[in-house]
């Protein structure tokens, strides 16, 4: 958990300009762009987390009320992400196994940032792969739902055109772990440089604190 003090000094994220190595992650096919860099200045208090509606992966509504109840790990991303996400995603699943082998206690939730591709159908394909969190929820939305929940979340993200004036495309994206509590406040967050030992670490002292 990120001391209170320092809060102000981390959050609110407000990007100035893409980046900063250590969240901010390219999701692209190109070995040569492992991530942008710049300057980001965090003001304020962690505002992070509020208001949305998507669906599940089964095409059912969901809101910032229902995934209340348990404590959250919220991860933005999309399906065809080469690397990035799928890392953070196993990330997530082997801490869970160390610290919640039940699935009783965390929630974890991917969010798409890529509502054109990433359909209820792909999500639950999607958050099914071996290695993911068990108990992973999908949820994504129309363009205008999307940019709700992302706002909320203070997340970042950009469709990057194929270079070669395909139709294909990536999307550049904040790459985040938020831990948020089980009435839906901020607690923490593990970033792209985050290793597998920290976030297990720290989520075995927020279940102990809070079990």
């Amino acid at each position: 958990m990120i001391p209170a003090q320092n809060l102000t000094r981390l959050f609110q994220i407000v990007v100035v300009s893409l980046g900063l190595s250590a969240i901010m992650a390219a999701c692209s096919n190109k070995n040569d762009d492992p991530g942008r860099s710049g300057t980001v200045v965090a003001t304020g208090s962690a505002e992070i987390g509020g208001p949305f509606s998507l669906v599940n992966q089964d095409g059912l509504p969901v809101t910032q009320d229902d995934i209340q109840g348990k404590p959250q790990l919220i991860y933005f991303g999309f399906a065809y992400c080469p690397d990035v996400c799928p890392l953070a995603l196993q990330q997530m699943g082997a801490a869970l196994d160390a610290v919640d082998p039940s699935s009783e206690f965390f929630q974890p939730i991917f969010i798409s940032v890529d509502p054109e591709r990433d359909t209820p159908d792909m999500l639950k394909l999607y958050v099914s792969n071996n290695g993911f969190p068990k108990n992973l929820m999908g949820l994504t939305g129309s363009a205008e739902q999307v940019e709700a929940a992302k706002s909320v979340y203070k997340i970042y993200s950009q469709k990057i055109p194929d270079p070669d004036g395909g139709e294909d495309y990536t999307v550049d994206h904040l790459s985040l772990i938020y831990l948020m509590d089980k009435k839906g406040k901020f607690v923490d967050v593990f970033t792209h440089a985050s290793t597998t030992e920290d976030i297990t670490r720290r989520l075995k002292a927020f279940k102990k604190r809070n079990d």
